[in-house]
């Protein structure tokens, strides 16, 4: 069994800041990494490439040098959440044993144009045995209107709502996110 983790975009200034961390090194990621480690699962976060102006075409490209059947878990963030729900309705026979969408992130607003642009089908997650969402009701409203999209489309959703961890970034809950290491691995 493998493990992926996918993380989201950023603004051109905080992708070239040389004090920042890249993305699949940024906030619980590397810790979360090492919990799937420490359950013999191996796991692997892709840098996405452009996240401050993302194409769907390109990040599909990387995912998919990473991906392979061996996959059993995808853990999306953000806009890697939106991205892993549009990949899989594009490969409706990827079987997976969990999903976990972590303050996802749609694009309904189109910020990004054609990045997220799909329409969500009934049936999407059917091969998907558990799926997980997690989201804070302080987090921003385009996260909270791609929550209700979500779950309008899919049923048997486990949901984790949160009153006070914003995005899930490291200055809202720090480099670790117990609650989700807890779910994963249950």
């Amino acid at each position: 069994m493998k493990a992926l983790l996918l993380h989201g975009t950023c603004d051109e200034e905080e992708f070239f800041d040389e004090n920042m961390s890249s993305l699949s090194n940024a906030h619980w990621f590397p810790w979360l990494q090492k919990q799937f480690l420490c359950h013999d699962i191996l796991c692997q976060t892709p840098e996405l490439p452009t996240p401050y102006n993302p194409n769907y075409e390109d990040w599909k490209t990387i995912f998919e040098r990473f991906y392979d059947e061996d996959v059993k878990v995808i853990v999306g963030h953000s806009a890697g959440a939106g991205f892993v729900l549009k990949w899989l309705q594009d490969n409706p026979q990827t079987e997976l044993d969990k999903l976990v969408l972590v303050a996802p992130w749609l694009d309904v607003e189109k910020e990004f144009g054609a990045f997220l642009d799909f329409e969500m089908q009934k049936g999407l997650l059917d091969n998907v045995q558990e799926t997980l969402l997690f989201y804070s009701k302080d987090d921003e409203v385009s996260i909270i209107n791609s929550v209700e999209v979500i779950l309008s489309h899919c049923e048997d959703i486990k949901v984790h709502r949160f009153e006070n961890k914003g995005h899930f970034v490291t200055s809202t809950i720090g480099t670790t996110f117990r609650e989700l290491k807890e779910a994963i691995f249950v």
